[in-house]
């Protein structure tokens, strides 16, 4: 492992510049997916609660953000949109695209030419595409993942402001990237394990590198990292296959570290309650949890529990002492404290297919309040009431006229509802 330091005088500071209703970042507000309100309404379909839908040019996997009046979003065309004829891959062009929050119209759109060789869209990069890295923005401006393309930063009218190469690797499969950027005070924090094997801090007003901890091993993760404020400390959560560590934003170094059971692939992005790091994920199915206060390898000291369990590519939600998530069609819910399971229920279906490969669910529930909310990949989704049963508030039908892939995270803003498919955007709100 080699950490690279450029420079350390950035100062650091928990807030983004962004305000606090904003959800400018993938599952929103330091990564949490929760917020307290105020409610969003709890049933929508094409002709209900639906204030407005907009046709997006390209596919995508990435998650809507919310920054004041404009919604950010990626999406991809050229390459890959038909399965069994995707093209020549030369012809990728990434989008980011602003909207306004208030009617959906579209204010500008930056398009961003491939400019390496790309992974050939086959096997599990069929399921997600090239546009699987959410957006995060601040007052000024919005940071933007396009692959082998870069990190880009744009500002509110969508001028390029600046470019960095975060490296021109794949993971052993050759499955595509999909972490998404986050901000932590004056940085821009990326794992780029999958394009050059790095976990870096980017200064978000010039682009340039600060720092950048470098291992061969950082590869087969696409979890996004996840900040955490402990004490006096700030520190940023990051996995990998068999490893997770605390990083220091101010210069990249190793906090502490835990070897995690989590042998293959790391996508679900490290979830936090009262100083502890709660994980899951790989094709086994295993989960950890482990206080954040130590130092140097505390796999021995600090590791709370581990668990056999079946999750995929969301990231888990963390509402009062329990932890959910749904997979591959199936609801579940077990107890911070140990890992053990409090239920798993086989969520109702409208139509199909959600759930089993190839149609795996990828979003990750958020909550308003003590309401969850759980999109499955076929555009049915659920609004399920916390607690130590299964408490199934709504189920609502997928949108007339969208067939699409629904991989998407929401996004929550001001009692509004900002959903993402392939072909759409919408905004749904009682008001």
């Amino acid at each position: 492992m080699k950490i690279v330091v450029v420079a350390t005088s950035l100062m650091m500071m928990s807030a983004t510049g962004a305000a606090a209703k904003d959800w400018s970042r993938f599952r929103g507000p330091n990564g949490t997916g929760a917020i307290a309100g105020p409610p969003v309404p709890l049933e929508w379909s094409s002709e209900k609660n639906l204030k407005w839908r907009t046709a997006l040019p390209g596919k995508g996997a990435s998650s809507p953000v919310v920054a004041g009046d404009r919604v950010y979003l990626t999406s991809y065309t050229g390459y890959g949109i038909v399965p069994g004829s995707p093209g020549r891959p030369e012809d990728l062009v990434r989008h980011v695209l602003a909207f306004d929050r208030a009617t959906g119209r579209e204010i500008w759109r930056a398009s961003i030419a491939s400019t390496a060789e790309e992974d050939r869209y086959q096997g599990f990069i069929t399921q997600h595409g090239y546009a699987s890295s959410t957006p995060a923005a601040d007052d000024q401006h919005v940071y933007a993942l396009l692959g082998k393309s870069g990190l880009f930063a744009f500002d509110r009218e969508g001028k390029q402001v600046w470019r960095i190469d975060l490296g021109q690797k794949s993971d052993p499969a050759r499955w595509g990237d999909g972490s998404s950027p986050i901000l932590v005070g004056d940085l821009v924090v990326v794992d780029a394990g999958i394009l050059g094997n790095q976990l870096v801090g980017i200064d978000k007003k010039t682009g340039k590198r600060v720092w950048a901890l470098e291992d061969p091993g950082f590869t087969n993760s696409w979890s996004t990292p996840t900040p955490l404020r402990l004490g006096d400390r700030t520190q940023v959560l990051f996995h990998v296959p068999h490893k997770v560590m605390g990083i220091d934003p101010h210069d990249g170094k190793l906090l502490w570290s835990a070897t995690s059971p989590l042998d293959d692939a790391t996508c679900g992005s490290i979830v936090t309650k009262d100083g502890n790091a709660y994980l899951m994920g790989s094709r086994a199915g295993h989960a950890m949890a482990v206080r954040c206060d130590g130092s140097g390898d505390v796999s021995t000291t600090h590791t709370l529990w581990k668990k056999r369990m079946r999750s995929g590519i969301c990231t888990p939600l963390v509402v009062g002492g329990n932890m959910y998530w749904g997979t591959n069609g199936v609801f579940r819910a077990v107890r911070l404290a140990s890992g053990d399971e409090i239920y798993k229920h086989r969520l109702p279906r409208l139509g199909g297919p959600t759930g089993g490969f190839p149609n795996a669910d990828y979003s990750s529930p958020i909550a308003v309040g003590d309401k969850i909310i759980q999109f499955t990949r076929n555009g049915e989704s659920y609004v399920i009431k916390a607690g130590d049963a299964f408490d199934l508030v709504a189920h609502n039908p997928a949108f007339s006229d969208d067939d699409s892939a629904f991989s998407a995270t929401p996004a929550v803003s001001d009692g509004e509802l900002f959903v993402r498919s392939e072909r759409f955007l919408y905004c749904i709100s009682s008001n």
